[in-house]
């Protein structure tokens, strides 16, 4: 199979989801217009709507309907297709899956359901969700690819929308495939109960097996296309979505559109670098500031260019959405503006396919445990999400691993695992490897009994006040529950939090029993439970009163490598103590970075490795204005070294005391080649 997507960076999509109540609706389309705002944007790939969440399908069906404008016009899309293959485009078919109005009122049986029989629609949403697991929805798609390689065969890739449930579904198609895989009654929601938590891992199981069903039929019937599944959810959503790493293995390509801010969009590129099958992976992103429920306002040009350099210097393909408007029509300016957003990109693109992303730090993110600690109320993609804005910020390449790619971590000086949970999933096994082999891992809170008991023997027994009398109460703040206080051989780890002034944590902690290692910080209990509001020594606050024998923080040999666990979920906390801490403590396991970058932390800086040679992106994540930042980039050791920007200006490096160094001025975004000239 060809591979089309190979350094095609610039792609588009515009939303049709529009439905045929009025004879106006469309009735403006205009393929020769359309392809003209695609050249306009420089586009490279176009993904063109063939059905869309209404159900309505823009070619010739016998298993579904027309849209009425395109009953009128039935070779409208053919034309669009032809057109953009003429100006060199490669194109992309989309289709939503599970999100599909017509079928779902034409075949309320096809529809997911709550466990009172209602229906997403009933609760005011207006989508009609058609359950994968009901055999004669999936009958449906079959028959509707069907129709759609017939009808479409100079396709050269196809995209699938939303596999992903909306709701915990229990029609009959799911408890009778639950009865016949598992046996007896769909689980109530419990998050003791092991059935309850199995059925978790059906879900992700059966959307998996959903989106490879797609797949095959797909290739079946258009073997000379790309098949790609919306991968959005995984980042996007939490565990009642279901989307793990299966519906990946069922693309040629990670890729999905995000809404989130854009230290969420770094983190999601360097999933999706991780994980995808092939390069370069899709990150999508609206042209609308904040989405596309808000048609009418435009991201301004600053905060587009962001987004897209991002992007491209993770060496990955942007897909610009937009949404056509109701009569048919395209909003030219988007496409000047994306124009010459995408010629700022240029550039740069010859070079988006060398090396490979360098990192030193790797944090593990485990979709498969997408609900929250009960204890202390995140989980670990929160905690991930935020340790790798900590570590952007202070420049520290870093890397995300999901499931599929832990074997990647072999690469790393150190890794981050935040809360993990036991949920049958192994892949936190090749942890064990890791560290064994002479990695260093850091672990915090109640993580997974399996390895608490493989590095320290230990075992999680309780949590402090865990057999409180006291049920806690939410009073509008969250009451300090218990304190870290370092040992004094950590104590510079700590900075200003002392055994006096330990560190305050806003939830319970986690106590380890049994556990072999170094104490490195302890417990410090307030007098008394901080839900008793009768015995108090300050009325305004819960200060620090009674330390413990009860490890905060401890370390542990392992094979050639370490272990570091620490009860409370440090690499959460968005106020810069907590972070100055977990970077500090990251720094004395990780040892000296390869690089020496300092300046703004506004500015990330994004680096590939080929050889001896780097590409070093620097990006200011200011959304709307860039201002001039000063940043300094060196090797650690002061080596020589040679640097060009990537449009061919020789930068001659600055030398101080025989250490050679780059002061930077960066203006948004600027990509450099650095060549290492010796090594000392």
């Amino acid at each position: 199979m060809e591979k089309w997507y190979k350094n095609v960076y610039r792609r588009q999509l515009t939303d049709m989801h529009i439905s045929d109540m009025d004879e106006n609706f469309l009735s403006a389309f205009s393929a020769e217009e359309y392809c003209a705002d695609l050249v306009k944007a420089k586009i490279q790939s176009p993904m063109i709507y063939l059905q869309s969440h209404t159900g309505l399908c823009n070619f010739k069906t016998d298993t579904a309907r027309t849209h009425k404008f395109f009953e009128k016009h039935p070779q409208e899309i053919n034309r669009l297709i032809e057109k953009c293959h003429e100006r060199g485009m490669k194109v992309v078919g989309y289709y939503s899956l599970i999100f599909n109005n017509w079928a779902a009122d034409r075949h309320p049986e096809w529809e997911m359901r709550y466990a009172d029989n209602t229906t997403w629609r009933m609760h005011g949403p207006r989508y009609g969700l058609c359950c994968p697991n009901n055999g004669e929805y999936r009958e449906f798609v079959e028959k509707q690819i069907e129709e759609i390689a017939a009808a479409f065969p100079a396709l050269e890739g196809m995209f699938y929308d939303m596999p992903y449930w909306e709701v915990v579904c229990r029609c009959p198609a799911c408890r009778e495939r639950w009865k016949k895989e598992v046996g007896g009654d769909l689980p109530e929601e419990n998050w003791q109960d092991d059935r309850w938590l199995k059925f978790l891992r059906k879900r992700q199981d059966w959307m998996a097996e959903f989106a490879g069903f797609v797949r095959r039929v797909s290739l079946k019937n258009m073997p000379q296309t790309t098949v790609e599944f919306n991968f959005a959810a995984v980042i996007g959503c939490d565990w009642v979505a279901g989307s793990a790493e299966g519906i990946n293995a069922a693309s040629e390509f990670a890729g999905g559109d995000l809404y989130g801010d854009l230290y969420n969009h770094s983190f999601t590129c360097k999933y999706y670098y991780g994980v995808t099958k092939n390069q370069p992976f899709e990150y999508m992103t609206c042209r609308c500031n904040k989405n596309l429920r808000e048609h009418t306002i435009l991201k301004p040009a600053e905060m587009l260019e962001t987004e897209i350099l991002l992007t491209c210097a993770h060496h990955g393909a942007t897909l610009l959405i937009d949404a056509i408007d109701p009569v048919g029509s395209l909003d030219e300016r988007v496409y000047e503006r994306a124009g010459k957003v995408f010629a700022k990109q240029l550039p740069y693109e010859k070079w988006m396919d060398t090396g490979e992303l360098y990192a030193e730090v790797g944090i593990y993110f485990d979709s498969r445990t997408q609900f929250p600690d009960e204890i202390c109320g995140t989980y670990n993609k929160l905690c991930a999400v935020n340790a790798h804005r900590t570590l952007a910020e202070n420049h520290i390449p870093v890397a995300i691993l999901g499931n599929g790619s832990v074997k990647n971590a072999k690469k790393l000086k150190f890794v981050i695992a935040p809360l993990l949970r036991k949920f049958e999933n192994d892949e936190i096994l090749f942890l064990t490897e890791y560290v064994k082999e002479g990695g260093v891992l850091y672990l915090s809170g109640s993580s997974d009994p399996r390895l608490i008991e493989t590095f320290f023997g230990g075992v999680i027994e309780n949590y402090t006040f865990g057999d409180s009398e006291y049920a806690h109460t939410e009073k509008g703040f969250r009451e300090v529950q218990a304190y870290i206080a370092p040992e004094k051989s950590f104590s510079r780890i700590f900075g200003e939090f002392n055994a006096q002034y330990p560190m305050p944590i806003t939830y319970k902690l986690p106590i380890m029993k049994g556990g072999k290692g170094k104490v490195k910080a302890k417990i410090v209990l307030p007098l008394s439970d901080p839900d008793d509001n009768i015995l108090y020594s300050s009325i305004h606050f819960n200060p620090p009163w009674q330390a413990t024998e009860y490890p905060a923080v401890t370390e542990t040999r392992y094979g050639k490598g370490k272990v570091v666990w620490s009860a409370a979920a440090i690499e959460n906390e968005e106020r810069s103590n907590f972070k100055e801490v977990f970077i500090r403590l990251l720094k004395r396991y990780a040892g000296k970075s390869l690089f020496k970058i300092e300046g703004s932390k506004e500015i990330e800086c994004v680096i590939f490795e080929s050889g001896r040679e780097y590409l070093v992106s620097f990006i200011d994540l200011r959304k709307e204005r860039y201002s001039r930042k000063k940043m300094r980039f060196s090797f650690s050791d002061g080596r020589k070294f040679i640097a060009e920007t990537c449009s061919g200006k020789i930068v001659k490096p600055a030398c101080k005391n025989d250490r050679y160094f780059m002061q930077l001025d960066i203006n948004g975004f600027e990509m450099y080649k650095i060549r290492q000239a010796d090594i000392r």
